[in-house]
């Protein structure tokens, strides 16, 4: 597993063949599922080789599991049999992530109720750990555990005790040492962290429209506990120490950049962005495994996070040949969305066709990029470069109708993806409008595509001033046509204007543009192909300038708006937006229930 984390997954394969332990099935998964997973190349996943070793490593481990049981064998301080209910739960989680992108509902439902089976099974693993924070070596909790645990049962007064002890059991665990663990405890104690931790996190990230599924179904996530076991198992020095890692940094340096309302960093419940710890870790990581491009993607990301996208983009142009092609594909497109952020629209349309070459994820989603970075670059030749702007039209028209015919290839649990159906919708729209209109389909395109590809991916964060001039420019083209544009079309220019001013400092403009969404009836949003998810957002959007007025102190105010954002009926990009939504109710949550 070492080799595979180096980027060496021809000496993974072979230094795996011929074995036939649970442990090796279990490996031989790992090495099938990485290689599809990273990529997101669905069918990969689906092929022979990696559901067939993920469902011998299941199989195996379960023989294993029984048999250890009954025979009362161990080979850690952990309950007989638990090593192969470790490696039965990694291979049912990743034969879930395979049924999940299933285009089969049957396949994705079989594939939460492995999830449930996982849950459970790490549930039980980590409830019996010997390692476990206040317990001895027998398994029992300590005195000190005990009354602690009786504290934070009291109603009335619990909420300080209760955050108190969360930070006592946090420190427990962090000074809890594996080197001086036997290498089976080691094992199942980092496997079981990094399973049951990212499970946690991942859960705890579900936008509001999945939330009450998974509910009925029985998961529940936690974040805080999640991210502590996921840094727990970061520090062993194994492939669960390199995935959890792995995990953390694309927590931090993806998942929560989409949010706006977020603890402050290297806040104590361990959700605000611990910039030098992060560094730390990654800088372990690229001593350990030097070989690897993995490593080099998230030092690019991470500089990405500090604003800092030409350094970003260096790092991703450095040579590299890594044996797993999905790797290159996601350097490839980590590259492409900071040239986004930096109005660099010509090397965001030769990135997203380039991965068109590289991987199977959604070319109908490159094609869109590629179609509406030449539509910038039209508009801003337009005046300047008449001849030069007629090649940039004519190479938006070319990939806007071709967009379509790569449409629907892809499938998210029996569904289409949404960004799909949202580029499918806005080319729609632009063709009607250019038809009414009589004029070329470049013409026909409405507010900057580009700025909104911009917001859903939330690149605001990380502009300086010169690139929010360029957005402001791009979004104020030919404003004068506007006041009689439809009125979905002038809600995403006041929307999108209104964040960019935020960013910017300006509070005040960001409030009277956001008044202009929120004073507009919601039902003249909705229908034909109107852009409907401009209302809710701008609810979110309100309590984003609020927190970002007062912080905490109005917690209980932004608590108001992010629920009005999440009970809105169903709208387009509603998990999207829902992910920023759930992910700042957490953070208001925990200022207006202590």
């Amino acid at each position: 597993m070492a080799l595979l984390m180096n980027d060496d997954v021809v000496g993974a394969e072979a230094a795996l063949e011929g074995g036939h332990s649970s442990f090796h099935k279990l490996a031989q998964g790992v090495v099938a599922f990485l290689r599809a997973s990273l990529g997101f190349e669905s069918e990969i996943m689906r092929e022979g080789t990696s559901s067939e070793r993920l469902a011998d490593a299941e199989a195996s481990a379960d023989r294993d599991r029984r048999r250890a049981q009954k025979e009362n064998h161990r080979h850690s301080s952990y309950p007989p049999g638990t090593e192969f209910a470790l490696c039965h739960a990694e291979a049912q989680l990743m034969s879930a992530v395979v049924g999940v992108l299933s285009e089969s509902v049957v396949d994705a439902m079989r594939a939460f109720y492995k999830l449930r089976r996982a849950y459970q099974m790490l549930e039980e693993i980590q409830t019996t750990s010997p390692h476990q924070p206040g317990m001895k070596e027998d398994g029992e909790k300590t005195s000190d555990d005990m009354s602690a645990d009786a504290a934070s049962r009291k109603s009335a007064s619990s909420d300080l005790v209760g955050d108190q002890q969360k930070l006592r059991r946090a420190s427990i665990v962090d000074s809890i040492n594996m080197d001086t663990m036997q290498p089976m405890d080691v094992f199942i104690h980092s496997g079981s962290n990094m399973c049951f931790g990212l499970l946690l996190v991942i859960l705890s990230l579900i936008p509001p429209s999945f939330g009450r599924l998974l509910s009925i179904i029985g998961f529940r996530g936690d974040r805080e506990k999640g991210l502590s076991m996921l840094w727990v198992a970061s520090k062993a020095d194994n492939v669960h120490g390199a995935i959890a890692t792995l995990a953390l940094l694309n927590f931090y340096g993806n998942a929560i950049q989409f949010c706006d309302i977020l603890p402050e960093e290297d806040a104590t419940s361990g959700v605000g962005y611990p910039t030098q710890r992060c560094h730390d870790v990654l800088a372990i990581m690229r001593q350990r495994y030097p070989e690897s491009a993995l490593w080099l993607l998230e030092e690019a990301r991470m500089e990405a996070v500090n604003g800092h996208l030409n350094a970003a983009i260096n790092l991703l142009n450095v040579p590299t040949s890594p044996q797993m092609k999905q790797v290159e594909a996601l350097m490839v497109f980590e590259k492409a969305i900071n040239c986004m952020f930096l109005h660099k629209y010509q090397d965001v349309a030769d990135s997203f066709l380039k991965l068109t070459e590289l991987n199977s994820w959604s070319h109908a989603l490159y094609h869109y990029f590629a179609a509406v970075s030449y539509v910038e670059l039209y508009r801003e030749n337009c005046e300047k470069n008449p001849d030069k702007a007629r090649i940039y039209g004519k190479k938006a028209e070319s990939l806007l109708e071709a967009t379509p015919t790569f449409m629907g290839k892809k499938r998210f649990m029996a569904q289409s993806l949404p960004l799909e159906v949202f580029a499918d919708r806005k080319i729609k729209k632009w063709q009607t409008r250019a038809k009414q209109r009589g004029v070329p389909l470049v013409d026909g395109v409405g507010v900057s595509p580009m700025e909104e590809m911009m917001y859903f991916w939330n690149g605001y964060k990380r502009m300086g001033n010169d690139d929010f001039a360029k957005s402001l420019t791009a979004l104020d083209w030919r404003k004068d046509h506007l006041r009689d544009d439809a009125i979905d079309e002038r809600a995403i220019h006041s929307l999108l204007t209104s964040v960019v001013l935020r960013n910017m400092g300006e509070l005040e403009g960001a409030r009277e543009h956001l008044q202009e969404v929120l004073s507009i009836d919601k039902f003249l949003l909705k229908g034909g192909l109107k852009d409907d998810w401009t209302a809710p957002t701008a609810h979110y959007e309100w309590a984003v300038v609020i927190w970002r007025e007062s912080g905490p102190k109005e917690a209980a105010d932004c608590k108001l708006w992010l629920q009005k954002a999440a009970r809105w009926e169903a709208y387009e990009l509603d998990t999207r937006v829902g992910l920023r939504v759930t992910t700042a109710l957490d953070t208001v949550n925990k200022y207006t229930e202590a």
